[in-house]
């Protein structure tokens, strides 16, 4: 096995989620050449892994699209490892006539995979996904060790910090946010009761939210919204970090910060770990004082 390519073109949390597979095929394949296909925007998340040896990029379009299954035809994949399934990504796979076409196996298994992998619940999406590289015979027995990894850090000068927490009370979907009156009890209570500032994020076109946080005592808000290697930066040096069920939270877990995740049920996309404190209601988000809790617990 000389050289495999992971495809993972979106969403910016999946692309995460997938970058354990890169470091456990090198660990238990370490001659093999690791290459990974994502989007534009995706390539700064996966920017400067150690354990990826290329980065391929998939522009929208058919023109992209056959780019790539050129590139794949070049490139001469020993497998191909398709983790999200989509049209597109099944397409590329197919052309690649790669030898081993590894997914998932669905009810219907696609034309365009001849490995297919049974899923199995580890409590885990990033340790489900290792169990994909048992089409290349690979068995992964310490799965529970590999987390998502970000390397792509990016200075933010302008923003000047000493012990701090961060808070993301954004996500892309409306209906997992949680009530902005509950997030300012939040950033009043780490303000009163451990004496340090909570560094507001948000990003791009979220620029309304942030103003709803302005005069709120004990908040620092950037003027503009981070790129992701900012915000890595920023999670990284935080104390600890309290977001939703999104990419922030994704992305506080992948620098190895302490993260408290607010959402309505638990939904198996972070790891049971001491670093990770789930809180959640019953099919409905949780009080603030479960949140206040969490954050005592977390802090020791």
């Amino acid at each position: 096995m000389k050289r495999v390519l992971i495809i993972q073109i979106r969403q910016l949390g999946d692309i995460l989620l997938s970058t354990p597979l890169c470091r456990a095929l090198r660990e238990n394949l370490s001659s093999v050449e690791v290459h990974f296909l994502t989007s534009e925007i995706g390539k700064s998340i996966v920017l400067g892994n150690p354990y990826i040896d290329e980065i391929l990029t998939l522009s929208e379009g058919i023109v992209g699209e056959v780019r790539a299954v050129l590139t794949t035809l070049r490139n001469r994949y020993d497998a191909v490892i398709d983790v999200q399934r989509t049209g597109r990504s099944r397409r590329i796979t197919l052309f690649s006539l790669s030898s081993r076409r590894i997914a998932f196996k669905k009810k219907n298994f696609e034309i365009g995979y001849n490995v297919p992998i049974e899923w199995e619940n580890r409590g885990y999406t990033a340790w489900e996904r290792i169990k994909l590289l048992e089409g290349l015979g690979v068995k992964v027995r310490n799965y529970q060790d590999y987390l998502p990894e970000f390397y792509n850090f990016k200075p933010v000068k302008s923003l000047k910090l000493d012990k701090y927490a961060v808070i993301v009370p954004t996500a892309r979907k409306r209906e997992k946010m949680w009530e902005v009156k509950n997030f300012q009890e939040i950033i009043s209570f780490i303000h009163r009761e451990l004496g340090i500032k909570t560094v507001l994020l948000y990003g791009k076109g979220e620029e309304e939210e942030k103003k709803k946080y302005k005069n709120l005592q004990g908040t620092i808000i950037p003027e503009r919204a981070l790129s992701i290697g900012e915000s890595a930066s920023v999670i990284k040096g935080a104390l600890f970090f309290i977001g939703l069920n999104s990419f922030a939270s994704h992305l506080s877990i992948s620098v190895g910060t302490k993260t408290i995740i607010i959402d309505k049920k638990h939904s198996g996309w972070f790891p049971p770990i001491p670093l990770v404190k789930e809180v959640y209601g019953d099919g409905k988000f949780p009080n603030v004082d479960s949140v206040k809790k969490a954050i005592l617990e977390l802090m020791g």
